[in-house]
C-alpha cells in the first residue's frame, strides 16, 4: 500500500465510469479514501495518496415514473420480451406490486415469507439500510409468489439460480439488453419501485405511510417525536394502501 500512487485509483475508478454505472464509481472511490484515511490515522501509511483527487460526477438523480399506459404495455409484453426467464418476468411483477427494490425481491427466500399472515419479511441483513422490513402481500403479490415457490422446486430461493438467488444485476441486464423490444421509454429497475410510490402518493397515501412502505427511515423516524415517541407502525395503513394500489394495478393490465 506504501507504493499506491493515483493512477492506481483512476485505474480502479475509471472502468466503473465508462460503464455508465456513477453512482457506483463515487461509492468505489469513497471506500477507498475511507480505508487509505484509516491506514494513515494508524500510522500504516505516511501519505494519503487520494488526498487532493475528486470524487467521479454525482450521478443525475432519475426521475422517470411510468404512467397507466406504459405499465399495461410493460406488464402485458412481459412474456414476449423476456421469453427466456420466467423469473426476471415475475421479479419486475412484483417490484411493481410491492415497491420494494430489485435486488430485495430477486433475494427473497421461502424463509421470510409467511403467506398465511400474508407478509413477507425482510431481515436487515437484506435490505438497503440495515433495518429489519415487513411488506403486506396483495392477493395479486402472493398469487405471483406461488407460482415461482411452484417451479423453485426445493431451493430455499423464491428465484433459484446456480445454487443461489437470481442475481439484481442479471435482472437489470435482462431488462436493458430487452430496451428496445419494450415498446415504452427507456426504463429501470429502480422506476418500478418510483411508480408504485408515486402512483399510491396521488392516491392520497401519506408520506409517513410510504415511508413505512418503501422502508425509509429518514421519513418514518424523522425528528424526536417519530424516532423517538411515535413507535406506531402503521402496518394497517401500508397494508390498505398496498392492497388498493396492487387492484388498481390489476385494473391497469387487465383493462
Amino acid at each position: 500500500m506504501a507504493e499506491l500512487h493515483r493512477r492506481d485509483i483512476n485505474r480502479a475508478v475509471d472502468p466503473i465510469v465508462r460503464r455508465g454505472r456513477l453512482a457506483e464509481a463515487c461509492r468505489v472511490f469513497e471506500d477507498l479514501r475511507s480505508i487509505l484515511r484509516w491506514a494513515l490515522a494508524r500510522g500504516d501509511l505516511d501519505r494519503n495518496p487520494m488526498e487532493g483527487m475528486k470524487k467521479p460526477a454525482a450521478p443525475r438523480i432519475r426521475t422517470r415514473v411510468l404512467n397507466d399506459d406504459e405499465i399495461k404495455v410493460l406488464w402485458n409484453d412481459l412474456p414476449k420480451t423476456l421469453a427466456k426467464s420466467k423469473s426476471c418476468q415475475r421479479i419486475i411483477q412484483l417490484c411493481l406490486i410491492t415497491a420494494q427494490r430489485v435486488g430485495e425481491v430477486a433475494g427473497m427466500r421461502r424463509a421470510e415469507l409467511d403467506l398465511t399472515r400474508r407478509e413477507w419479511h425482510l431481515p436487515g441483513a437484506r435490505t438497503k439500510n440495515g433495518h429489519a422490513h415487513c411488506v403486506a402481500l396483495s392477493d395479486l403479490a402472493i398469487r405471483i409468489i406461488n407460482e415461482a415457490l411452484a417451479d423453485a422446486g426445493n431451493s430455499p430461493f423464491v428465484f433459484p439460480s446456480n445454487g443461489g438467488a437470481l442475481p439484481a444485476m442479471a435482472v437489470a441486464r435482462s431488462i436493458v439488453r430487452a430496451q428496445k423490444r419494450f415498446g415504452i421509454a427507456q426504463w429501470s429497475a429502480q422506476d418500478l419501485r418510483r411508480s408504485a410510490i408515486t402512483a399510491m402518493a396521488r392516491a392520497g397515501v401519506q408520506p409517513i405511510v410510504l415511508g413505512h412502505i418503501a422502508n425509509h427511515r429518514t421519513t418514518t423516524k424523522a425528528g424526536v417525536t417519530l424516532g423517538v415517541y411515535a413507535h406506531h407502525d402503521y402496518a394497517d395503513e401500508t397494508c390498505q394502501a398496498l392492497s388498493q394500489w396492487s387492484a388498481h394495478l390489476a385494473n391497469i393490465v387487465e383493462g
